[in-house]
This record gives C-alpha cells, sequence and structure tokens, in this order.
C-alpha cells in the first residue's frame, strides 16, 4: 500500500537516491528534483503529501522553496516542509522556518531521522483533515469544527502550520498558545477566519498577536471546538495574515541590523 507521496528537492543525486530509496521502503512514492525551480514545479503540480529541501541548491535555495510553497494559492501551500542544511547558525534556522518550513534539520543527520519526521508530519497533516476525506470512514454528522479538538508542543509542530490548515478545514474555535515564559495569547477563529486575538487578557490586532506567536519557540497550543454564533464575526484570513507576519518580521531583521 502506498503511505504517501514525497518530493525530495536535492541537488546531490547520491544524497538524494539514498533518501529516495528509504522513503519507498516506507512505502511512500517519491519524487526527486535537483533545482529549487524545478522542485516548486513538481510541487505544484502533484500537490505531495510532504516536501522534503535541502537549503543549499544550484539555482536559489530551500527559504525560497519554502516561501514560494507558502505563498501559492490552493492545496500546495499546506503541504508539510522540511528542510535540511550541511551547517547553519541560529538565524538561518530561524528564518527558514519563519518562512513556512515546519522541520529544520542538521547534517549530518540519518535517512531515518528525515524519514521519521516525514511520517510525523503527514500523519498530523491527515489527523487534522475532515473525516469524510478519510477512506473507509464515515464521515461525521457534525461538521470538523464541532467535533475535534487537538494539543501539542510548539516545538514539535510549528504554529504557522497549524493556523493554515485551521484555515484549511474552516475550522471554527479558540486557539490558545502559551509560550514557555508563560504569556498566553488568545486566537478566536471563525470557519478558518481570524475573528478576534488577545494576548495576556489584552485584545491586540491579528497581525500583532501573530508576530509575537511566530516567534515563540516553546510552549504548548491547544485548539478547541466553539459554535459559530459564540464568536464575534469573521475579519480576515488565516493565511494571508500569517504569511505577512512572516514578511514584516523579514523586512524587520535586516533592518535592525543596520
Amino acid at each position: 500500500m502506498i503511505r504517501g507521496r514525497v518530493l525530495v528537492i536535492d541537488a546531490d543525486e547520491w544524497t538524494s537516491n539514498l533518501l529516495k530509496r528509504e522513503l519507498a521502503n516506507k512505502g511512500y512514492e517519491v519524487d526527486v528534483c535537483g533545482t529549487a525551480r524545478d522542485g516548486f514545479d513538481k510541487a505544484c503540480h502533484t500537490v505531495p503529501d510532504c516536501v522534503v529541501s535541502a537549503l543549499d541548491l544550484p539555482d536559489i535555495d530551500g527559504l525560497w522553496v519554502a516561501r514560494r510553497i507558502r505563498t501559492e494559492g490552493g492545496p500546495v501551500s499546506r503541504v508539510p516542509l522540511v528542510v535540511v542544511s550541511e551547517a547553519s547558525d541560529k538565524e538561518t534556522r530561524v528564518q527558514t522556518l519563519n518562512v513556512g518550513a515546519d522541520v529544520f534539520l542538521d547534517r549530518p543527520v540519518s535517512n531515518d531521522e528525515i524519514v521519521a519526521q516525514v511520517d510525523a508530519l503527514v500523519a498530523m497533516a491527515r489527523r487534522f483533515r475532515p473525516q469524510s476525506m478519510v477512506a473507509g470512514e464515515e464521515a461525521s454528522s457534525a461538521p470538523p469544527s464541532l467535533t475535534v479538538a487537538f494539543r501539542g508542543d510548539l516545538s514539535s509542530f510549528p504554529l504557522a502550520s497549524i493556523l493554515m490548515m485551521l484555515e484549511l478545514e474552516r475550522r471554527t474555535g479558540t486557539l490558545e498558545v502559551s509560550s514557555g515564559s508563560g504569556t498566553k495569547a488568545i486566537l478566536n477563529i471563525s470557519s478558518g477566519l481570524f475573528a478576534s486575538s488577545e494576548v495576556d487578557e489584552t485584545a491586540q490586532a491579528p497581525i500583532e498577536v501573530l508576530r509575537k506567536v511566530l516567534s515563540w519557540r516553546s510552549g504548548r497550543f491547544v485548539f478547541r471546538p466553539r459554535e459559530v454564533t459564540s464568536l464575534p464575526p469573521p475579519r480576515g484570513s488565516v493565511g494571508a495574515l500569517v504569511l505577512e507576519a512572516m514578511r514584516l518580521d523579514d523586512e524587520q531583521r535586516p533592518a535592525a541590523k543596520r
């Protein structure tokens, strides 16, 4: 049985072929591309279950791949993404996660670990799908937003990916996010759109709350379903605001160095 489809973007044929073999042994169908542009085009065409991209590529880089996938319209923007680098500093890791990668791995890293990350991301994405999309299961009579709650650790599941999935599934409910230092943010979401947001019980604009919580690398989150009628009217796209928050942080980071 095919477990899913994975796209590997890496110019090193020996490295990519070894990873392809490991993924195939685990039941995945695997496509391999050697450049950022070819990889992005392939992702848009096939919409894989996960993308594994090297950071260093001959034409552009893995940052470009992550940003283009996350800003592309349609289902490909929600595809889980693992970025692997030969050597990186903290700033590079943070930047890669901010532009949309779900997991950043430093080489040397075993193919077993990469495959395990792929397994975890694919499984997480499928858990968040509506029950009607899961083969062999009967669809729930209630919409997914009223039946499915979940929680997790920010170090394992980046918040940007969680928010994108909430929009994709058109969930309605409250996402509570707590940082490692104890700061708490509340994001109320109505049918996949932002309704209201606050930090430590003080109402703030969603874009400002997002810029705070997307920078948290440790902490916890929990999503609790609610009735649409119990929330304020929706005000804006979750995905659009997430990408705008990332863009603003990217622009501010170089300016802070000058």
